[in-house]
């Protein structure tokens, strides 16, 4: 099987289960990130949760090698980190996207806003191509470190892989039961009452369900010789086409199954989504037919911007929420700690103060708006 079909089908795998879980909803994603609705938020951690068992146990059984089952530490980039997250996080915390759920949101067809999704699209490509521009001033002015070295949780304690990432992962796990216990999630009841297993699979999944699956397509993306990150997805894509049309990115300098499997990986989310709408239950309050969008000039203006902006604080700091979270917190990585903490501290105080200082969103309408139509 070619490496850009390998791509593609985990690609879309992963398309479908964001979409499944309402990953892709701004009610879901702004609720996490107000600690309003933490369905998302657990969803991550179990994923976070069995990668990290699954890559523990591998090694405790000398199976990692053989099985292709040593994760890939992402590298640790210094100041790019503090900066990168501080621009994801600026961008996540005003659209309630990420790089991946931009894709899943245009396959899925979700939102009340004509246009706002392939704008953000388009906006991830602007922010490759910003990156282009600013790589290198940014490595000349050393925020980004030249030297860069795969700094590891378990190397600075002095402990082999195997016993972190086994404790690391139960962690995740029991924080998940704790979140679920102590928080709310919003349900968005289907059409009719779940009867059979086809059913619950068409209904939007629960959180558990969700990230078991998610977890489990980062360990073959890692046994396939890749890694799940979309905004380097996004980087080799654009890199690709560039290629194609005989204008090659410095950042991309040469196109390689690794490119091809990454940039396949990123298309393939958007039919992953496409076909989890196509086989998902109406929602309960949802008028029949296809529900109508609104031109909002405003929401295609920060959509764009916005994934633009989050692009290129990925590229900088060295992962989005799948790429520097999902599947790069069972690595261990201290950069990948350092970008994700960042990410979600400032996207959490902006989508803070949007709601309760500034009013500019509301969360509540947001969640009846989802009632009606995959928001």
């Amino acid at each position: 099987m070619s490496a850009f079909l390998r791509g593609a089908l985990l690609g879309a795998g992963f398309g479908f289960v964001l979409y499944k879980v309402g990953a892709t909803r701004y009610s879901r994603v702004m609720g996490m990130l107000t600690l309003r609705d933490t369905k998302v938020m657990k969803f991550a951690f179990t994923a976070i949760g069995v990668a990290s068992l699954l890559y523990g146990l591998a090694a405790a059984l000398d199976l990692a090698e053989g099985w292709s089952l040593v994760p890939r530490t992402m590298p640790y980039l210094g100041a790019a980190h503090v900066l990168g997250g501080a621009l994801f996080g600026l961008g996540m915390g005003v659209s309630g996207l990420c790089p991946g759920t931009c894709v899943a949101k245009a396959g899925g067809r979700g939102g009340e806003k004509k246009l706002a999704a392939p704008a953000a699209i388009a906006g991830l490509v602007a922010g490759v191509l910003i990156y282009e521009a600013v790589k290198d001033p940014l490595l000349a002015a050393g925020v980004i470190a030249a030297n860069q070295k795969p700094l590891t949780v378990h190397g600075a304690l002095g402990l082999p892989y195997a016993a972190v990432a086994l404790v690391w992962g139960a962690l995740f796990l029991a924080v998940a039961v704790v979140v679920d216990r102590l928080s709310s999630e919003k349900t968005y009841e289907p059409a009719r009452a779940p009867r059979t297993v086809l059913d619950r699979i068409r209904g939007e999944w629960s959180w558990p369900v969700a990230g078991v699956a998610a977890g489990l397509l980062v360990v073959l993306a890692t046994a396939d010789g890749g890694y799940l990150g979309f905004s380097g997805a996004i980087l080799a894509a654009v890199g690709g086409v560039a290629h194609l049309v005989g204008h090659p990115l410095e950042v991309v300098p040469r196109v390689t199954d690794d490119i091809l499997w990454r940039a396949a990986l990123i298309a393939g989310v958007f039919p992953g989504a496409w076909l989890a709408h196509r086989v998902s239950l109406p929602l309960r309050g949802a008028a029949p037919g296809v529900p109508a969008k609104v031109l909002d000039p405003r929401a295609i203006a920060t959509s764009f911007s916005s994934a633009a902006v989050m692009t290129v604080g990925a590229l900088i700091g060295g992962g989005c929420t799948t790429g520097a979270f999902i599947a790069a917190w069972p690595t261990l990585s201290v950069g990948s700690l350092a970008m994700a903490g960042t990410f979600f501290v400032v996207s959490m105080l902006v989508s803070n103060t949007r709601l309760l200082v500034l009013h500019s969103y509301d969360l509540g309408a947001a969640q009846a708006a989802g009632e009606r139509v995959y928001d």
